[in-house]
């Protein structure tokens, strides 16, 4: 039977601060938890930059991720380890695209961006899927020293993690698990296809 993940996103006041934005996506992962029927209290979860959000109440095997960037949150829950990651498209990052490509660990990751007919989408989607694929493997005990540390490689076909994708012209959202069989359902209705790395 294949495992739920529960999404939510949420649009903060602009100009909302960093703690206030892991205050909301805390409030986030309370809702979804009631859904399974889990009270889980907003002030029960693990602060803020101590690494995946936790709480006492929240009954094992469930796991929680989170994700925000300039005013939006993504808040997940699910009967398994999962990372997600949201960006957002910043003409900031054009301006330096190919620095921050050369970032990027591995060689025909850094050349297939390159190639794409829209070299900065293809790069936040290996971005997103990094940064996605470091908090799953930190949901496992098992983090990288850094998002730098993670492999695209680590996908399936070739790899044993499963990934998901949604993109518009202005965010990216990349879904990540060590399961291929993931019902998503997301709140607002979003249409997240099955990705893999080629």
């Amino acid at each position: 039977m294949a495992a739920r993940l529960d999404l939510h996103l949420a649009q903060a006041p602009a100009g909302s601060s960093g703690a206030y934005l892991s205050q909301l996506g805390r409030e986030l992962l309370s809702r979804l938890a009631a859904q399974h029927g889990f009270d889980c209290p907003l002030d029960g979860w693990s602060p803020r930059g101590s690494g995946p959000p936790k709480h006492p109440a929240l009954p094992s095997p469930w796991q929680a991720s989170l994700s925000h960037r300039d005013g939006r949150v993504i808040a997940g829950l699910a009967p398994l380890p999962i990372g997600i990651d949201l960006e957002h498209t910043r003409t900031r990052h054009a301006r330096r695209l190919a620095a921050l490509i050369d970032l990027l660990p591995e060689h025909e990751v850094r050349r297939s961006i390159l190639l794409a007919s829209d070299s900065q989408a293809a790069f936040y989607r290996a971005w997103t899927l990094h940064e996605a694929l470091y908090k799953l493997s930190s949901l496992q005990g098992e983090a990288p020293s850094s998002v730098f540390a993670t492999r695209l490689q680590r996908l399936a076909p070739r790899g044993d993690a499963h990934a998901w994708l949604w993109q518009t012209p202005n965010w990216t959202l990349a879904v990540t698990s060590f399961t291929e069989d993931l019902l998503i359902h997301t709140r607002p209705t979003l249409s997240l296809p099955k990705f893999i790395w080629a």
